[in-house]
């Protein structure tokens, strides 16, 4: 029968299984998406081990059961070809995890070992030693089987490999590589706690074997699921911490297990206790039985009826009934040879104690040594006494059953409820999620997102809110987005009106001297190439400031980027000369790039706007250059700014699989500038520093650089300026990022 230790170790081995069957379901995934060999060896040693800890479950629940010795020397074979095959594809984790492909040579040669010890496990002879209590046999092969002496190899090769890794490395990448050298050193530990079990029929170092083997799995798994960059890289444990699923079925499951393990030890040992005081209550009724057989005789029984008597008293097919005399010897007992020698048993316990006076029932030690259940009953006649006996194995076998089938009912339990609890905890999960990644996208500045969730709870209703919410906040923006174009249209139209004037005044001249001077020929040639270039002028600033005030709908095209610029300066023509602002153009002969033309003369305006405003009080000099080159790095919607030596990057979070062609615009001032506070907050929606600003300039300007890839870094010292640096990828496509 199982102890309450080993059925504790039995609930561990299942904790241990469920971890190990996630790292099978994880890296299977991992590899059919990013088809790494790492990942399918990785596949293969969880899967190994899974099969190990499953198969050794098995063995202990047939041994238990009785079962037939050819089936487990079967079962015992399959356990050491699981850890054969395990360190097989360590071995190929070792190579790709730490040398690359240069080290595959290996494999062959480590796999043809592999292969070679596995037809060794098959073809060599086996014999199991149980001993009473001890679920882990003896395995001995008639010839040497090295199994587990190549698991622990490969083992310990990867905690050296993976220590050494460690020190060459720093930060995340060294906590990881320490975590998987940590985790090999313990499934080492693990096996010596195996060994020891066997050595010493302890079952606590049964328990602390699989504990160790649950700690180490769930190390190794984490320290190859967890990326170097995250922040969980530092402290891995904190991973389990990420994700609602993670909490919530850890907590599920420890509770299930919990209540399972303690209800099923509590069954067991109430059934137990009860069967088994049932049992030696029959054997004690049998044996007083047979006393009173033996003294309600006439006459002195002669050894044939003695012989008839012990033969017909049974309780199971393998129990033994005899009688003893005064001195310890066999007056009959079931085989006539022993009875005719009249052997001495005194070595029997149960003899001990009726020669002692005592009677009674229960487990004792036989004369063989053999630990046995029955009862003993002096016969009070002839100073003879009887002793009915049987082997534990026999006695308790229907309570073996009883423990085997609630074992086999709870982990069915465990598995089913576990899968249930997986499903409704990814039920809640996934809305969660969802709503999780539209906040994100809203803080990121995207109100177009929409949360799908279809479920009619709180989930759902909440997503509903969140929907409305965000279509609220999507017609407040584009309200913002018109007044912020409203006032640069007003700051604009205030010197546009005298940029008008101008050759208004020009035209006006000239044709009230027309009927005077028509005859001049001079005069007629300097008002036909005069008049038509003032009336062109005054036509581009009133179709560049129709376009600046035309609603934003995105209409990609082909994009001249000197021209736009042009077409911006000279809607600020004007407000540079009142403000006293030289602008300097540096413009690079560059090629037409995939964009939105009004969206970009709408950065183009609010950057421009911005520098001349800095500069408006003392005036100053803006200097906007344009150049070509490649970048590596793209634009996606960035929550804030990250330091980059002097700079502040916005919109550089998605790496490229190559560098690709783009276009920089730098527009500097010679202003104020930015103090370090404001700089962080400069693309927040709402901030702003001017009393009469909206705070959505800037926002609106980085949301439409990203949307079109792009990225905006800003240069900026107290009292000496600030400049404005915009890249843009030259085509229109995401390019495919690595990250």
């Amino acid at each position: 029968m199982f102890s309450t230790t080993t059925i504790i170790s039995i609930f561990t081995e299942i904790f241990a299984a469920g971890i190990l069957g996630a790292g099978v379901f994880t890296f299977l995934i991992s590899y059919f998406t990013r088809k790494k060999t790492k990942d399918l060896a990785l596949f293969f040693v969880f899967l190994s081990l899974f099969f190990h800890v499953a198969a050794t479950l098995v063995s202990q629940m047939m041994f238990n059961f009785g079962r037939d010795l050819s089936e487990l020397i079967f079962i015992h074979k399959s356990i050491y070809t699981s850890l054969i095959i395990c360190g097989f594809f360590i071995w190929v984790f070792i190579g790709e995890r730490f040398f690359g492909r240069f080290f595959r040579f290996s494999y062959l040669l480590v796999g043809l070992l592999a292969g070679f010890l596995t037809y060794r496990v098959w073809e060599t002879a086996v014999n199991l030693i149980y001993r009473e209590g001890v679920v882990e046999p003896f395995v001995a092969f008639a010839q040497p089987v090295p199994a587990k002496p190549f698991f622990a190899l490969c083992l310990g090769l990867l905690a050296c490999f993976a220590l050494a890794a460690s020190w060459r490395r720093s930060g995340g990448e060294r906590k990881l590589a320490l975590y998987l050298a940590e985790s090999a050193v313990i499934f080492l530990l693990a096996l010596l706690g195996a060994f020891l079990y066997v050595r010493f029929a302890s079952a606590a170092y049964l328990v602390l074997s699989w504990i160790l083997v649950l700690v180490g799995s769930l190390g190794f798994l984490l320290a190859e699921v967890i990326s170097p960059n995250s922040p969980e890289a530092q402290r891995p444990l904190q991973f389990l911490r990420t994700r609602i699923l993670f909490k919530l079925m850890l907590i599920f499951v420890l509770l299930i297990v919990v209540l399972f393990e303690a209800t099923t030890l509590a069954t067991i040992n109430i059934g137990k206790s009860a069967l088994s005081r049932s049992i030696v209550g029959n054997y004690q009724w049998v044996a007083k039985g047979l006393a009173e057989k033996i003294a309600a005789s006439p006459g002195r029984p002669d050894p044939t009826r003695l012989k008839k008597l012990v033969s017909a008293t049974q309780m199971g097919s393998q129990s033994v009934a005899f009688i003893v005399d005064e001195q310890g010897r066999l007056v009959a007992h079931p085989d006539e040879k022993r009875a005719l020698q009249h052997e001495e048993i005194m070595s029997n316990q149960a003899v001990k104690w009726l020669l002692a006076g005592k009677k009674g029932g229960g487990e004792f030690i036989d004369e063989i040594g053999a630990r046995v259940v029955g009862a003993y009953r002096p016969v009070g006649k002839y100073g003879w006494s009887v002793v009915v006996e049987e082997p534990i194995a026999s006695a308790y076998f229907e309570l073996r059953r009883l423990e085997v089938n609630s074992l086999v009912f709870v982990i069915i339990g465990i598995v089913l409820t576990t899968l249930t609890g997986i499903f409704f905890v990814g039920s809640i999960e996934q809305p969660i999620k969802k709503l999780t990644t539209g906040t994100e996208a809203v803080a990121r500045g995207d109100l177009r997102w929409q949360v799908a969730v279809d479920s009619s709870d709180e989930l759902g209703r909440l997503a509903k809110a969140f929907n409305q919410m965000t279509k609220d906040l999507r017609d407040s923006q584009e309200r913002l987005v018109l007044s912020e174009k409203l006032a640069s249209l007003g700051t604009m139209a205030a010197g546009m009106a005298h940029e008008i004037k101008n050759p208004l005044v020009s035209i006006r001249t000239f044709t009230q001297l027309l009927n005077q001077k028509w005859e001049d020929k001079e005069f007629r040639d300097k008002f036909a190439t005069l008049i038509p270039h003032e009336i062109e002028r005054i036509n581009r600033i009133a179709e560049s400031l129709l376009k600046f005030g035309r609603p934003m709908k995105p209409e990609m095209s082909k994009v001249d980027i000197n021209s736009l610029l042009d077409e911006v300066l000279l809607l600020f023509e004007s407000e540079c000369k009142k403000n006293n602002v030289r602008v300097t153009k540096k413009f690079a002969s560059l090629p037409e790039i995939t964009g939105d033309a009004g969206q970009m003369q709408q950065v183009f305006v609010n950057l421009i706007k911005n520098a001349i405003e800095a500069m408006q009080e003392s005036g100053g000099e803006m200097v906007i250059k344009t150049d070509l080159g490649e970048v590596q790095n793209l634009g996606k919607m960035a929550r804030e700014g990250r330091r980059a030596g002097e700079e502040m990057i916005w919109g550089e979070e998605c790496e490229a699989a190559k560098p690709i062609p783009a276009v920089f615009i730098e527009i500097s001032d010679t202003g104020e500038g930015i103090s370090e506070e404001h700089l962080k907050s400069l693309f927040d929606p709402f901030f702003t520093t001017k009393m009469t600003g909206t705070g959505m300039g800037l926002p609106i300007t980085l949301r439409i650089i990203e949307e079109h890839h792009g990225s905006i870094k800003v240069k900026s010292q107290v009292g000496k300026g600030t400049t404005f640096i915009v890249t843009l990828p030259q085509g229109g496509d995401t390019a495919v990022c690595l990250k």
